[in-house]
């Protein structure tokens, strides 16, 4: 799928080449908390990471991504079916005050995780991208600290990443503890109807944004960039999409903000 970063071939000129991105329900949006609704409905997500069967690292043109073999599930908050754990990824900028593709009131973080989940009724990621409750995705923050603390999966995934170059896959052993990539709080976040951020834009996707972010270094972040830092079509490190309209749509919060 041909698209990038850079000022030829953009997020601004995705719509040219997939339709979808010139929707009604384009993700990601600006958060803005004084005019989105409480929900006291919305209970706390559950995700179940434990039933994994295998992790494969790919490197790609703009990003990487992990594969994921298994049963990992996710359910509850504002989902009425159960998702499946396809894959995870993260989007980064060159700079320690933007590159997460949400924001909330204007402010970014330097980083954002995407946990991508599948509905269970539908199977396939081909099939799930054409249904309004298709994908799920969780949102996951990631803010600078002085230490990632206990979060060995994000300093091993950061390690494989040195070593992996772009185009490779690589089994990833032993597999990474998926829950140190989660916050603790999985009680408190904002949700809405909304689009995949990459194309084909389709929108499919009931996100799930997490309001407590995790810590990463600045030797992480860096890291990442430096998968980005010298792409060709690119011409930039940064491979976050800009920020969409909200338009008509309802933004619901789990707590009271």
């Amino acid at each position: 799928m041909s698209y990038d970063y850079g000022e030829k071939n953009g997020p601004h000129t995705w719509v040219l080449r997939y339709p979808n991105a010139g929707g009604t329900k384009q993700s990601p949006i600006n958060l803005n908390t004084t005019s989105m609704r409480l929900d006291k409905t919305l209970t706390p997500i559950n995700v179940n990471l434990n039933d994994l069967q295998k992790q494969i690292l790919h490197v790609k043109e703009h990003n990487f991504s992990v594969e994921v073999k298994g049963c990992a599930v996710l359910s509850g908050g504002p989902l009425t079916s159960e998702y499946k754990l396809a894959q995870f990824h993260l989007h980064w900028g060159s700079g320690n005050n933007w590159g997460s593709e949400h924001m909330i009131n204007g402010i970014s973080c330097p980083a954002e995780l995407h946990c991508v989940f599948i509905n269970t009724k539908y199977g396939t990621m081909e099939t799930a991208i054409t249904y309004s409750d298709g994908l799920s995705v969780v949102g996951v923050f990631f803010q600078l600290g002085k230490s990632s603390n206990n979060n060995n999966a994000l300093k091993r995934l950061c390690t494989l990443l040195k070593t992996t170059k772009k185009g490779e896959s690589k089994d990833i052993q032993p597999m990474l503890d998926l829950n140190t990539l989660l916050p603790n709080d999985l009680s408190r976040y904002y949700t809405y109807s909304g689009s995949l951020t990459t194309p084909p834009c389709n929108e499919c996707v009931t996100w799930i944004v997490l309001d407590e972010p995790v810590v990463m270094t600045i030797d992480q972040l860096e890291t990442l960039r430096q998968m980005h830092a010298n792409c060709v079509s690119c011409g930039q490190t940064d491979n976050f999409r800009p920020i969409c309209p909200v338009g008509s749509r309802s933004v619901r919060c789990s707590f009271q903000v």
